[in-house]
C-alpha cells in the first residue's frame, strides 16, 4: 500500500475512532499532555517540540528530529542531512532563529546536538515581534535556559557508518545560589566521512542520437573536528528585574578530499578526466546575547536584547587536474576567507489593559556586514604559476523595525492577536574585482500586518485563521557578485555559480487555517491549509558569460503556493482498551505551487517538496524499564523546471529509523539507535534543452545505515 494511503487511514481511524471509546487510560508521558494543552491555549498557531521529544530518537543532527515534524523537509541524500524548509520551500523562504534571533548565513543547525535544546518553535504564520522574513514560516531553537540546581550529567555515544566511526562526548552542568544562576553545555565530536557517488552524463542531437556518454565515480572523504560551547549566567536583583547572558560558540576544522575518475564511454572526456580536490579550512562561529527583563508599575514589563555574532572562515582549497593515466595537467589554488558579522538591538514593552488584554511596543534593529578576500593561482603542469588574481567584496545590511501587537482574550472562547511592524532594509555592495559591476545601493521598506484569531468550540476543539504579510529579502551571500567556478567541465548541467547585487526583496501575503480536535492527555487530531502570493519571486537563471555557462539568481514576476496538512497524536489504547501501551504519531502534508513566468508543466518553486509524510510509534513495555520505538519518513521527489530549457529532478527519499531506550537507574540510562535502514540511493538530475538537442547529468549517491549507541550519566 503507498505511503500517504496508509498515513491518510490512520489520520482517518484517529478521527472517527477516538470518540466510540471508553474512559481513556491515563498516557505514559504526562508533559507531552502538558505541551498540547499549551498549544490548545495559544492564540498564535505554533507547534512546540520539547526537550524530551528532540533526545526520544537518539538523532546525532537536528535535520533528523525535525524531519519528522509536520511540514517540514530536509534536502539531500537519506541519512546525510541537508537545508531544512517548511511547506517544501527552502531557499530562505523557512526563517530559522537562534533564541529568537535569525541565524547568519552558513550557520548549520547541524552544529547544534539536540542534547544542548532546551525546545523547537515552529512557526506557521509571522508575528509582528519576530522578523516578518518567513514566507513558508519559522523554526526558532532555543538553547537550555532552565537551570537546575547541582546538576552534572555526562553523555557519550559512537556512531557507525559506512565504516567510518564518529565519538561524541557532551557534558552539562549546571548551579545556582540565591538570585544567581548557570549553566554550561559543551560537546565535542569527531565525524568522519566516506561517500561515494556516481556521475553519468550525456548528450544527444535533435535527431536523438548518442553523442556523448561519461561515467565519473567520485568520492568525498575527510573529517570534521568540532566542539561546541553554550554557556549562560543569570541573576535575579533585588527589585525583581533579570539579567541574563547566554552565549554559543561553535569551532570547527574540515579536512575533506574529493577525487573524480571519468571514462568517456562516447565521444571525448573533460579537460581533466582525473581529478584531486583538497579542501581544508577553519570555521569559527560566535553569538552572544545580553537581555535584561525590567518589571515596570501597574504590570508593565520591558525586555531589551543585545547582541553580537560572528561566522568566520578560513580555508584553502586545492585542484590537482590530470588526464586519464594521471599525468599533472594544472593545477588551481585558492586561499580564501569569508567573514559575516552582525550587531542587533531588540526590544519589547508590554502593558496590560485588564486581566486579559496585553498591548505591545518594540523595535528590532541589526547591522551586517559580509567580506571576503580571494587569492587565486593558476599552475601549468610543470609546476610554473601561469596566472594570479585577487578579488575583495564587500557587502552590507542595515535593518531597522518597529513594531506593535495586540494580544486580547475577547471572551472565554475567542482571542485575537494583531500586529503591524515596519522594516527597513539598506543594502551596499562593493567589488573590487575585474569585471565586477560598479558599487550598488539599494533600499526597500516592508509594512506587514498580521492578524491571528482562536476560537474554542463547545467540545474544546479549537478553530484558528491567520492572516500576515512577510517577505523574503536576498541574503548577503547572494548579494555579492563573487563568481563560484566549476575547475572541469564546466557546461549548462554544470554552471559556474554567481552573486546579484540587484536583487529585490519578495513580497508575500499569507493565510492559515486549522481545525484541531483534541482528545485529551497530549492525544489530538489536526487539519491545516496556506495560500501564499509571492510578488518578485527570485528565479535562476543560466547564460553564458565570457566562454563559461554561469547560473545567478533574478527577480522575476510572481509565484502562488498552496498546500494542506494533516497531523495526529494517539495512545493505540483510545482506539483498543486492552491494546498495548503504544503511542501512534502520524502527520502528512502536499504542497504545491506555480512560477508565472517560467512555462509549464512543473513550473513550481526550486526545490520544493511535493509531499511529505510520517508513521511512527514508541512502546513502552509495561513492568520494564525498556522502550522502544520508531519512524517511517517519506518525501517525494520529481521534476521542476527551473526555464524554459532547464529541468531539475530528484528521487523521493525513504527513512526508517528505530530506537531502544533502557533506564538502568535513576541516574543512568543507555539509548542505541538505528537510522536510514533502508539505505536507499539518491538520484538528482539536470536537463539542458536547446536546439541542438539534449543534454542531461544524472547523480547516484547511494546511503548507508547509521548505528549510534549513547550512554547518559547523572552525575
Amino acid at each position: 500500500m503507498p505511503l500517504h494511503r496508509l498515513t491518510g487511514g490512520l489520520l482517518l481511524i484517529a478521527a472517527t475512532g477516538a470518540g466510540a471509546v471508553d474512559a481513556p487510560e491515563p498516557l505514559q508521558v504526562q508533559i507531552t499532555g502538558a505541551r498540547a494543552d499549551q498549544r490548545q491555549r495559544e492564540t498564535t498557531t505554533a507547534i512546540v517540540i520539547n526537550h524530551e521529544e528532540l533526545v526520544r530518537q537518539g538523532d546525532q543532527t537536528l535535520a533528523d528530529v525535525l524531519k519528522r515534524l509536520p511540514g517540514i523537509s530536509v534536502s539531500g541524500a537519506p541519512g546525510q542531512g541537508g537545508a531544512i524548509s517548511m511547506r517544501g520551500l527552502g531557499n530562505g523562504y523557512t526563517q530559522i532563529m537562534l533564541n529568537g534571533e535569525p541565524v547568519a548565513a552558513g550557520f548549520s543547525l547541524d552544529s547544534i546536538a539536540p542534547e544542548m535544546i532546551e525546545r523547537i518553535e515552529i512557526m506557521r504564520s509571522a508575528t509582528a515581534e519576530f522578523s516578518n522574513q518567513a514566507v513558508a514560516g519559522a523554526i526558532n531553537v532555543i538553547l537550555k535556559k532552565a537551570v537546575k540546581r547541582g546538576q552534572r550529567s555526562l553523555s557519550a555515544s559512537v556512531a557507525r557508518q559506512a565504516g567510518a566511526t564518529t565519538p561524541t562526548l557532551t557534558a552539562q552542568l549546571s548551579d545556582r545560589d540565591g538570585g544567581f544562576s548557570y549553566s554550561l553545555a559543551a560537546t565535542a565530536t569527531r565525524k568522519r566521512e566516506e561517500k561515494p557517488s556516481t556521475d553519468l552524463e550525456e548528450q544527444r542531437d535533435p535527431d536523438g542520437a548518442l553523442v556523448l556518454l561519461r561515467r565519473t565515480p567520485q568520492t568525498e572523504s575527510g573529517h570534521t573536528d568540532a566542539l561546541t560551547l553554550t554557556p549562560r549566567l543569570n541573576w535575579t536583583l533585588a527589585d525583581g528585574d533579570t539579567v541574563s547572558w547566554q552565549s554559543f560558540a561553535n569551532l570547527r576544522r574540515v579536512d575533506n578530499q574529493h577525487r573524480a575518475d571519468e571514462t568517456a564511454l562516447v565521444g571525448d572526456g573533460s579537460a581533466y578526466p582525473r581529478n584531486v580536490a583538497d579542501f581544508v579550512a577553519d570555521f569559527v562561529t560566535l553569538r552572544s546575547d545580553v537581555n535584561w527583563t525590567h518589571l515596570m508599575a501597574h504590570g508593565g514589563k520591558l525586555e531589551t536584547k543585545l547582541g553580537v555574532s560572528s561566522n568566520r572562515r578560513s580555508g584553502s582549497f586545492d585542484f590537482h587536474g590530470m588526464d586519464g593515466g594521471g599525468k599533472p595537467l594544472a593545477r588551481h589554488l585558492v586561499d580564501s576567507g569569508p567573514s559575516e558579522t552582525s550587531v542587533t538591538s531588540t526590544g519589547t514593552y508590554r502593558h496590560p489593559v485588564g486581566e486579559r488584554h496585553a498591548l505591545a511596543l518594540g523595535w528590532d534593529i541589526s547591522r551586517a556586514r559580509r567580506s571576503e578576500d580571494r587569492n587565486e593561482r593558476i599552475f601549468s603542469a610543470d609546476g610554473e604559476q601561469t596566472s594570479t588574481s585577487n578579488a575583495d567584496y564587500r557587502a552590507n545590511v542595515n535593518r531597522v523595525a518597529f513594531f506593535a501587537q495586540d494580544e486580547w482574550e475577547a471572551t472565554k472562547n475567542y482571542s485575537l492577536y494583531l500586529g503591524l511592524r515596519h522594516e527597513r532594509l539598506e543594502t551596499a555592495s562593493r567589488a573590487n574585482a575585474s569585471n565586477a559591476p560598479d558599487a550598488l545601493d539599494a533600499r526597500s521598506a516592508v509594512w506587514s500586518p498580521s492578524l491571528q484569531t482562536r476560537y474554542a468550540l463547545a467540545n474544546k476543539d479549537v478553530l484558528r485563521l491567520a492572516i500576515a504579510r512577510t517577505y523574503k529579502a536576498p541574503p548577503l551571500v547572494k548579494l555579492v557578485p563573487r563568481r563560484y567556478t566549476n575547475d572541469n567541465n564546466n557546461n549548462p548541467t554544470n554552471p559556474d555559480e554567481q552573486g546579484n547585487p540587484n536583487l529585490r526583496p519578495e513580497l508575500a501575503w499569507g493565510l492559515d487555517a486549522a481545525y484541531e480536535h483534541y482528545l485529551g492527555d497530549g492525544a489530538l487530531v489536526s487539519v491545516s491549509a496556506y495560500l501564499r502570493r509571492i510578488r518578485d519571486v527570485t528565479i535562476t537563471r543560466l547564460f553564458e558569460q565570457d566562454g563559461a555557462w554561469v547560473e545567478a539568481p533574478f527577480n522575476d514576476g510572481n509565484a502562488s503556493v498552496r498546500g494542506v496538512e494533516l497531523e495526529a497524536k494517539l495512545p493505540l489504547r483510545r482506539l483498543l482498551r486492552q491494546a498495548p501501551a503504544i503511542d501512534l504519531r502520524t502527520n502528512l502534508a502536499r504542497n504545491w505551487s506555480r512560477v508565472d513566468n517560467v512555462p509549464g508543466p512543473d513550473n513550481r518553486l526550486e526545490a520544493q517538496t511535493p509531499f511529505t509524510a510520517n508513521l511512527g510509534a514508541d512502546y513502552r513495555l509495561e513492568g520494564s524499564a525498556l522502550t522502544v520505538g520508531g519512524n517511517l519518513n517519506y518525501q517525494a521527489g520529481g521534476a521542476v523546471r527551473q526555464a524554459s530549457q532547464v529541468r531539475l529532478g530528484s528521487s523521493p527519499k525513504r527513512e526508517l529509523d528505530v530506537y531502544a531506550l533502557w533506564k538502568i537507574d535513576a541516574r543512568t540510562q543507555l539509548r542505541v539507535a538505528g537510522s536510514n535502514l533502508l539505505r536507499q540511493t539518491s538520484t538528482v538530475w539536470r536537463d539542458y534543452i536547446d536546439a541542438d538537442g539534449v543534454r542531461r547529468r544524472v547523480t547516484d549517491t547511494p546511503s548507508a545505515a547509521t548505528l549510534r549507541v549513547m550512554l547518559e550519566y547523572q552525575l
